[in-house]
């Protein structure tokens, strides 16, 4: 038991450090949203990080040949979890306060949860049904507190909603693509996923970055973003996803509970963004349910690909 604890530390290292960069991340976007859109924001920092995810993907050597079936598999994972992620996250993030924000970020463990449930993949049991009360409990009193001003932002109840469900595309992501990464390198399988929601995402955004003139980019933007894009995106979710590898999607999103305490600290020091009692009493009642399902006995049922229909050969 003392060995395995010990082989396995050095994962819980990684990805303390990788929720300590989200934290910053929400912060440094928030600067960056004063010079440009969020769009436009989220589209530089993704066009950075795009060339090295498809050498993961494609060109990095020792990387495995993807099967037809697996790459589609991927491909769709991409576009459901981190593509859905990208498309919503910045816009719910420019939409709420800071603070906020952070406690939204909260809730991608709860949705873990929902996907095991739903898909079969573990047997539920009352702290699980009673965490996602709670969080569904805390998400209405913040609602209703969304009119509210809560400092540098307007938060507003789309703002609310963005998050939450960008949050459910992570959870997508952490969860289906753990198996992929049995049978290909990490690396490859993140750099194939990312690759995929960046090219959803501009797409979608398109005409907001046709808009974008190089050369009048502020200085501070491009610094923003290029923390955003390789540290925060690129980097955090190589190690992120590594993690999954070597110790599940459960227990990894455990760590999905840090980013809010540290985007809390940051944007009440900088923003001086405090929530309001009624907010304060909505982001305790989420954390609840978020701490009381990582309490839950979970006992596996089948592979997560399982619960999925059968792609194409």
């Amino acid at each position: 038991m003392n060995n395995r604890h010990e082989h396995t530390g050095w994962v819980h290292l990684l990805l303390a450090l990788v929720t300590l960069s989200w934290g910053f991340n929400n912060i440094l976007m928030k600067v960056g949203f004063q010079y440009v859109s969020a769009p436009q924001f989220s589209g530089i920092r993704m066009a950075i990080a795009f060339p090295f995810m498809l050498y993961f993907a494609f060109w990095r050597p020792g990387r495995t040949p993807f099967a037809k079936r697996d790459l589609l598999g991927i491909i769709l994972v991409g576009v459901l979890g981190l593509g859905l992620f990208q498309i919503l996250f910045p816009i719910g993030i420019d939409e709420t306060s800071a603070s906020l924000g952070g406690v939204l970020m909260a809730v991608m463990p709860v949705h873990v949860v929902i996907l095991s449930i739903f898909f079969r993949l573990e047997r539920p049991e009352w702290k699980s049904f009673t965490g996602v009360a709670l969080t569904l409990v805390g998400l209405a009193i913040l609602t209703s507190a969304s009119g509210q001003a809560t400092g540098a932002t307007d938060t507003t109840l789309r703002g609310i909603l963005f998050v939450v469900v960008a949050e459910l595309g992570y959870a997508i992501n952490t969860t289906f693509l753990r198996p992929y990464m049995k049978r290909y390198p990490p690396l490859q399988v993140t750099g194939l996923a990312m690759a995929t929601s960046v090219v959803l995402y501009m797409l979608v955004f398109f005409k907001d970055l046709r808009e974008l003139v190089l050369t009048e980019i502020h200085p501070v933007v491009w610094l923003t973003t290029a923390y955003s894009g390789l540290v925060a995106f690129l980097l955090a979710n190589v190690l992120w996803n590594l993690s999954v590898k070597h110790i599940g999607s459960t227990k990894v999103s455990v760590y999905g509970n840090l980013p809010p305490v540290i985007v809390l600290f940051l944007s009440a020091i900088l923003f001086h963004d405090v929530l309001n009692s009624l907010q304060m009493l909505g982001a305790l009642i989420i954390l609840s349910g978020v701490v009381l399902v990582q309490f839950r006995k979970s006992i596996p049922v089948q592979d997560p690909l399982a619960g999925i229909s059968a792609l194409p050969e």
